[in-house]
């Protein structure tokens, strides 16, 4: 089904620069299945759209609830991030009955009912599009007024004192370090599937790479963040962030670019992900050009690039 994009933009208040991953965004699995597509489904979308949003949330609260404890944040951001809360608020926004584009034959009211359904997923996969469609600003706006703000911010007190600044930061820059992970991949590893991206991501998250990371900031990046805590690398994330916030209104995107220009080696990431998917059971030419994108005029180049990044001699 080709997707009209005005009416759903209409609904949502979002004009997107790319309809068709606004169209991707409202495809569900099944429905991919069926039309004999099944990698044009939201599945990755949904990967990145769960941690975007739970950034967006931490971000919010951060900024706005100083005088909250770091306990009372995480339970906040699980009430905005359940099942039902998602499900009911896509419903709200009139998207319930169209969407997501379904294979499954069942009643959408009945479908409503299930723990994981597939109306709260497909939130989730249009927060993701619109944050790789517009940006992590426009995200978090739209976040803000129709999930947050409805439930929040009537309750919002003048007491801006901070109760734990170290913790608060923490929290912050913890969410952020998953989404940043998240994103990079994304964009990097196009057709992975978010099993191998959560994979990936988590081994760029361990705790002696952390270790590592602190090691390679500069004295230039330790003059912009006055930092009390220096051995905690989600803190001093968060601290960057904060930083580039008061400097740019694209702090998400300046900090992401900070943290892949330290800390990632682009092949590596990318022999990792061969290796995965190899061991999947992948095709070599698949990898090539989906992954790799390396299209038939340029097959040759970049069979010889994933002969070397997958350690197989050529032999001329």
């Amino acid at each position: 089904m080709e997707l009209n994009p005005s009416p759903v933009e209409a609904q949502i208040g979002i004009k997107f620069k790319n309809p068709d991953i606004l169209q991707q965004s409202l495809t569900h699995r099944s429905y991919a299945e069926q039309a004999n597509e099944p990698d044009k489904n939201n599945d990755r979308l949904h990967n990145v759209g769960d941690v975007i949003l739970n950034l967006i949330i931490a971000d919010y609260l951060y900024s706005n609830c100083p005088y909250l404890d770091v306990t009372k944040f995480t339970g906040l951001q699980n009430n905005l991030t359940s099942g039902e809360r998602l499900t009911n608020l896509w419903f709200q926004l009139d998207l319930g009955n169209l969407y997501p584009f379904l294979g499954m034959k069942e009643d959408r009211y009945l479908l409503r009912q299930r723990r994981q359904n597939p109306f709260h997923h497909a939130f989730k996969a249009l927060v993701g599009a619109i944050h790789l469609d517009r940006g992590f600003s426009q995200g978090r706006n739209w976040v803000k007024k129709y999930l947050i703000a409805p439930l929040l911010e009537r309750h919002l007190k003048k007491n801006q004192k901070r109760s734990t600044p170290d913790k608060q930061v923490k929290f912050l820059g913890d969410s952020l370090l998953k989404a940043i992970t998240i994103d990079y991949l994304y964009c990097q590893l196009p057709y992975v599937s978010p099993v191998k991206l959560t994979m990936l991501s988590k081994e760029l998250v361990l705790k002696n790479r952390l270790t590592e990371y602190i090691d390679k900031i500069t004295p230039e990046d330790w003059s912009v963040i006055a930092l009390s805590d220096k051995k905690s690398f989600p803190v001093i994330l968060g601290a960057m962030y904060l930083h580039n916030a008061g400097q740019s209104k694209d702090s998400f995107r300046q900090t992401g670019q900070w943290f892949r220009k330290r800390f990632v080696d682009d092949e590596e990431v990318l022999k990792r992900a061969i290796a995965l998917l190899l061991k999947e059971g992948k095709p070599q030419k698949w990898i090539i050009q989906n992954v790799m994108g390396y299209e038939s005029k340029r097959y040759r180049e970049g069979r010889d690039r994933f002969n070397k990044l997958a350690g197989i001699k050529n032999f001329a």
